[in-house]
């Protein structure tokens, strides 16, 4: 698709929720569970300041109400702290550095949001200097857009285990897993936030949710920024057309990053902003 001035443009990424049984080691399966559907665990929630035009939380993942926060979530509403571990794998040796991949998504991703919190939100960026080597060739997980519950749960369990030995997880309030974006096996299409209904557990932390990015270099404009909005329980608000082709900016266009990512006028709608608090 394109924008005017025939700005190529990619669709925005939709989120999976994957399920993921608990242990020291997490290596037992784990399976999908798409984030449109109904969670049927009620919500832990914490006290919301009542506001007319409140509307009442649903039990559809990231559902729009608000009339109480969810706390298994992070609240942007003070500074959070954000790990970047940057994973390679034996089948590629990375062509760029993770200095290099930190600066295509920082300072802007914490700009973004220091902007659209008018100065209320610092998103804290804490990158890893070296590669984190990854057990199994980047083709072995068949990452992709539509990844396969086995394969992805694969990769997360590899990629925690790997950054164990390196990364104090208790410290952090958001985990991004950098891939190394010329292996071979890595889709850049793929990037999205899993969402853990059994989260993994890490350092004496549950991890509810990770981000796992594949960009190319450069990436995409705002898109860490948009997968970090799923973070704190914004939902998509493109439309994701029949067989990927059509217009996927049918509902919300340009005004809300939640819809796209490539937006004339990257912000967050007023509703978002006061969900957020």
């Amino acid at each position: 698709m394109h924008k005017l001035g025939a700005v190529s443009r990619r669709p925005p990424r939709e989120v999976h929720v994957p399920r993921l049984r608990t242990t020291a080691a997490v290596c037992t399966t784990m399976s999908a569970l798409a984030a449109t559907s109904l969670i049927t665990a009620p919500s832990v929630a914490e006290p919301f300041s009542p506001e007319p035009c409140a509307l009442e939380r649903t039990e559809v993942h990231h559902s729009e109400g608000l009339d109480t926060w969810n706390a298994a979530y992070p609240r942007p509403a003070r500074t959070l702290d954000a790990v970047m571990i940057f994973l390679s794998f034996p089948d590629s040796q990375p062509l760029t550095s993770p200095a290099e991949l930190t600066a295509d998504h920082f300072p802007a991703t914490s700009r973004f949001f220091q902007q659209a919190s008018y100065g209320a939100f610092t998103l804290r960026p804490h990158p890893m200097r070296d590669w984190i080597p990854m057990p199994s060739p980047s083709t072995s997980y068949a990452i992709r857009r539509d990844w396969r519950p086995e394969h992805r749960a694969a990769y997360l369990r590899d990629a925690l285990r790997a950054a164990d030995r390196h990364v104090d997880f208790s410290r952090y309030d958001v985990v991004y897993f950098v891939a190394d974006p010329d292996a071979p096996g890595v889709d850049s299409d793929a990037t999205k936030v899993v969402n853990l209904e059994r989260p993994m557990r890490a350092d004496g932390t549950a991890l509810r949710r990770v981000v796992t990015v594949f960009e190319n270099h450069p990436p995409d404009r705002l898109v860490l920024a948009h997968e970090t909005g799923h973070v704190f329980d914004l939902p998509d608000l493109y439309h994701r057309p029949v067989g990927g082709e059509g217009d996927w900016d049918t509902h919300v266009g340009d005004w809300d990053l939640m819809g796209s990512q490539f937006g004339l006028a990257p912000d967050l709608f007023g509703w978002h902003k006061w969900k957020l608090g």
